[in-house]
């Protein structure tokens, strides 16, 4: 099953672009979440940039702050300190919370941000933890078993939504 083509895509980023700029945010931090977390947060920082909407960007490691590593990875710091910032954190697809947990986790390891925001580009549901996005593209609700994947021209030389 496929949901969304790349210009939905586009119009879902410009949008999510725009709830940032009508937020009251106070020198915002973007940081996109790799993979496509930080494509999409390069996406909307253009849009924020012809909207003359002023923000930094970058890009979290939130590998080393995964509770489910085998063994341990040096933790590293953000090359923007997030101290006293509002941060609004990036990601393509929200699940379990998981991820954006080690993504806060990361966070806080470099600076105390002001505030941290999510924004994600689909929210299928099933959290695991507490964490709820502030921003969301669409809603698309799965079952356990199924998988969302977000295909990006940038990586995958098209944009779509894919439940399978």
């Amino acid at each position: 099953m496929s949901k969304g083509n790349g210009l939905e895509i586009d119009k879902l980023i410009y949008r999510l672009s725009k709830e940032i700029t009508e937020s009251e945010f106070i020198n915002p931090l973007l940081l996109g979440i790799p993979r496509r977390g930080d494509l999409i947060a390069k996406r909307i920082s253009k849009n924020l940039d012809q909207l003359n909407y002023a923000h930094d960007i970058d890009t979290v490691d939130y590998l080393p702050f995964r509770d489910d590593l085998e063994e341990e990875i040096k933790k590293t710091k953000l090359d923007i300190d997030p101290q006293e910032r509002d941060v609004i954190l990036i990601d393509d697809v929200i699940y379990t919370g998981r991820t954006l947990r080690a993504s806060i986790e990361a966070v806080v390891h470099t600076g105390r941000p002001r505030l941290i925001s999510l924004l994600c580009l689909i929210d299928r549901g099933h959290r695991e933890l507490p964490i709820s996005p502030k921003f969301i593209g669409k809603n698309i609700p799965t079952n356990e078993e199924e998988y969302v994947s977000v295909f990006l021209k940038e990586l995958d030389d098209v944009d779509k939504v894919e439940v399978t």
